[in-house]
């Protein structure tokens, strides 16, 4: 009995070590942690860490910068214009 139990483990862990091998994929893991909306990134306003994906993005001068939400977004551009001298409403 023990000895069957002992070639059960076995086949298994050469069932564990060989199965990477001969997939030739990538594991889920690793096609998940290359996807960079995963990014966890920080929100310029508040100072909140958040996922890029779930983020609310804005274009300023041509470059892509992500908010944790909407009023964070907005504050940040009201602050913005602003510290321009532009009336808010513009």
């Amino acid at each position: 009995m023990i000895r069957l139990l002992l070639y059960a483990l076995i086949g298994y862990l050469l069932y564990r070590f060989l199965k990477p091998k001969l997939s030739g994929s990538r594991s889920e893991y690793e096609e998940r942690s290359g996807d960079r909306d995963a990014d966890l990134i920080k929100d310029p306003q508040c100072g909140t860490y958040f996922l890029k994906r779930h983020g609310v993005r804005a274009r300023i001068k041509g470059k892509d910068v992500y908010f944790c939400s909407r009023q964070c977004r907005d504050s940040y551009l009201a602050g913005r214009k602003s510290s321009r001298g532009e009336p808010p409403g513009s």
